[in-house]
């Protein structure tokens, strides 16, 4: 769907999009695959774990995860990826890729967990060491287990490092899919650490923007055939606005964008809508009700103008539902949403199983995780 000529893949006939196996598989079998790109954006609570799965691999971006004395999101994540390697058995507990968009706590904390778990080809993040204690320690896990193992492959993504022409960056280590049963996945970085700061000024808490590990997240699109898939980690709006000047819109127009920051209300901005111009959108955050610190009640997440701004901009549709958005830190309002607009706070762990051909619909987990207990 909308992808520029260049982008344009191989399809496969309908015949082969009916039944294919996993790949690996002789015959199909309890764990055959249907050809599809599947986005399983899991519920780790306040923060971000997406597992990317295709019939030739799978890939993993941001390890989570909120941790408090009501939730634990290496938990949450260990028996998600537990369940989804007990059924693609083909896979043999192997992970093409795990990339980290940047070194908050909140999307780094389970990697020392999937590292020390599953076998693991490629490790790519944005360079940073982290700034918080406990986000130094995992950086530091990473780094230590690429060091120990030379067998893996490691890239760390700059936007020095992208074509300046506009177009988005790609490697063998950032996309180690081969042909997928005729469909070559792409997996292209779009942003990343910047080296210098652009000018970005102050934030209202009078901090320096370019000090802000968020503003150098790794922006990351993965195309399957006619489905594509935007994560801009937790993106702010200066980081936002450059990446639209330096970027070209095509390589932002996709169908299904993982909402920045948690959807927070600086993580998403008008402009970025409408150059994505998305099918449907998820947020990765926790549920209002857990009132603790580092969670959603305490961030306000989702912000209400953030699902303002996707109710007018997703093209998509959903029964419509009464779901608690926040005005505020610690503040709450119900709202209706009627257009494809999801999160892991409201519905738990999501499952969007997209094909070749641009058709998206959504599926069933491989571990139901409800939004909150019942």
């Amino acid at each position: 769907m909308r992808h520029p000529a260049r982008r344009l893949l191989p399809l496969l006939t309908a015949a082969v999009l009916s039944s294919y196996p996993a790949a690996g598989a002789a015959e199909p079998g309890p764990t055959a695959a249907p050809t599809l790109m599947r986005v399983h954006f899991i519920n780790v609570g306040q923060g971000a774990a997406t597992l990317i799965e295709l019939p030739c691999g799978a890939m993993l971006v941001d390890t989570g995860g909120e941790r408090s004395h009501d939730f634990d999101s290496d938990t949450a994540l260990s028996a998600y990826l537990a369940a989804f390697f007990a059924r693609r058995t083909d896979l043999h507990d192997t992970l093409d890729l795990v990339l980290l968009t940047h070194p908050h706590i909140d999307h780094v904390r389970g990697a020392g967990l999937v590292l020390g778990t599953y076998t693991v080809h490629d490790v790519v993040d944005n360079g940073q060491a982290g700034d918080q204690e406990d986000a130094i320690a995992a950086v530091a896990s990473v780094r230590e287990f690429v060091a120990s193992h030379p067998e893996v492959h490691y890239l760390s993504v700059a936007t020095s490092d992208l074509p300046t022409d506009g177009a988005p960056l790609t490697s063998p280590v950032l996309d180690p899919f081969a042909l997928c049963r005729g469909v070559d996945p792409h997996v292209e970085a779009l942003w990343g650490r910047v080296p210098g700061d652009p000018g970005w000024g102050e934030d209202d808490y009078g901090k320096a923007r370019f000090d802000n590990e968020n503003n150098h997240s790794i922006a990351t699109r993965v195309d399957f055939g006619e489905s594509s898939l935007l994560i801009t980690g937790d993106l702010e709006t200066v980081a936002i606005r450059d990446l639209l000047d330096t970027r070209e819109h095509a390589s932002l127009d996709v169908d299904i964008y993982e909402v920045g920051h948690h959807g927070s209300d600086n993580g998403t901005t008008a402009q970025l809508v409408e150059a994505m111009s998305p099918e449907w959108a998820v947020m990765e955050v926790g549920p209002y009700d857990r009132k603790a610190s580092w969670t959603a009640w305490a961030y306000g997440h989702p912000r209400a103008t953030t699902v303002d701004l996707l109710e007018a901009g997703v093209s998509g549709q959903r029964t419509a539902v009464e779901e608690e958005v926040a005005t505020g830190t610690r503040t709450f309002t119900t709202e209706e949403v009627g257009r494809a607009v999801y999160a892991t706070g409201w519905d738990g762990a999501l499952v969007l199983d997209a094909d070749a051909n641009g058709s998206i619909s959504l599926s069933t987990p491989d571990v139901i995780q409800p939004a909150r207990e019942p």
